[in-house]
């Protein structure tokens, strides 16, 4: 149904939106791999639990739900991680490029999976979809360990917004509100 799709995507996105200024402020304190690989682990656990739910029969609407929310509340800490740690991997020369060629597959991605997944459903049906999500994770978790990302020192304006996570949000949002071209 539409309107349960547009529920789950509501539950994905609100707590990524709502999240991602405080995880911000915390990935900026947190090593950028470890976080990218424990929202991969939360993430692919919450597919394995709709799995298991699925398997045994006993799968409703709302667990969906709940495992989309989860599903964005560690989405809120991964993408800052993830952003953060392509720049300290390339030059400045090559922030753009690296940029638009994300931005490309993250478009894609969101454009071909579910086609990908709905020529799939029948010859594999729910569970080999499943299996195939967790697979991806298997992938993207495996490729994680093996990639060597630094932790950069801090900058002289990470520096003057050192103090607690909630000044640091706080300077956040001052810096975005003085800078036009952020805004």
């Amino acid at each position: 149904k539409a309107s349960a799709l547009a529920t789950i995507s509501f539950f994905a996105f609100l707590p990524t939106v709502l999240f991602s200024p405080i995880a911000g402020a915390f990935v900026d304190r947190w090593n950028r791999k470890l976080v990218m690989l424990l929202s991969d682990l939360a993430t692919a656990l919450g597919t394995i639990t709709i799995f298991l739910i699925f398997t045994f029969g006993s799968l409703q609407i709302w667990h969906i739900y709940l495992v989309s929310a989860l599903a964005g509340f560690f989405t809120a800490f991964q993408y800052p991680a993830y952003a953060a740690a392509v720049t300290t991997m390339l030059s400045k020369e090559n922030y753009a490029r690296a940029e638009g060629m994300l931005g490309s597959a993250r478009a894609l991605s969101g454009i071909l999976a579910p086609i990908f997944a709905a020529a799939l459903l029948v010859p594999l049906g729910l569970r080999g979809i499943m299996l195939i999500d967790l697979a991806t994770f298997l992938f993207a978790f495996g490729t994680l360990l093996f990639i060597h990302i630094p932790q950069p020192e801090r900058s002289a304006i990470g520096l003057q917004s050192k103090g607690t996570v909630w000044q640091e949000i706080q300077f956040g949002f001052r810096y975005i509100r003085e800078k036009q071209s952020l805004r």
